[in-house]
């Protein structure tokens, strides 16, 4: 067994754990405009490699529903059975009054492939009511991506 002595370096072998909190005095009002029967309606979003912050309520929850189309296999109606989809929506329809959300499906949907999910939506915990408002509703949350 090697041992390695460092001098003048503080380490413990615990765990550590990260965390982001972020205030709810950064919420806005809703901006979605309910169709006749009080629904959202949503469509895909283009989430590539590109550049891009993206800051708009729309657009951030775009990119959930983008999120559940990679995490049911490629289907529409099959979004609407998953449980991060019913998470989604009571929050969401909670904080806005809406009836539910409609998925358009005439944008194609894209992440680029080294951020798409797998087993679940890794950037925002769905079952914490608070985290998807301030996701979409926080004026001082917004998606980011990029490449390297």
């Amino acid at each position: 067994m090697k041992r390695k002595i460092r001098k003048g370096v503080f380490e413990t072998n615990s765990s550590s754990v990260h965390s982001l909190v972020i205030s709810n005095e950064g919420r806005e009002p809703s901006e979605f405009n309910l169709n006749k029967d009080g629904e959202i309606e949503i469509d895909f979003g283009q989430f590539g490699k590109d550049k891009r912050i993206y800051t708009s309520q729309y657009d951030k929850l775009s990119y959930m529903i983008t999120c559940l189309y990679y995490l049911s296999g490629y289907d529409i109606s099959d979004i609407y059975d998953k449980w991060e989809f019913e998470q989604i929506q009571d929050a969401v329809c909670k904080y806005t009054g809406a009836t539910g959300i409609k998925i358009l499906g005439k944008q194609e949907p894209e992440i680029d492939h080294q951020s798409q999910p797998y087993g679940d939506i890794e950037i925002i915990n769905v079952y914490d009511e608070d985290a998807v408002i301030n996701f979409v509703f926080n004026k001082y949350v917004s998606l980011k991506t990029d490449c390297d």
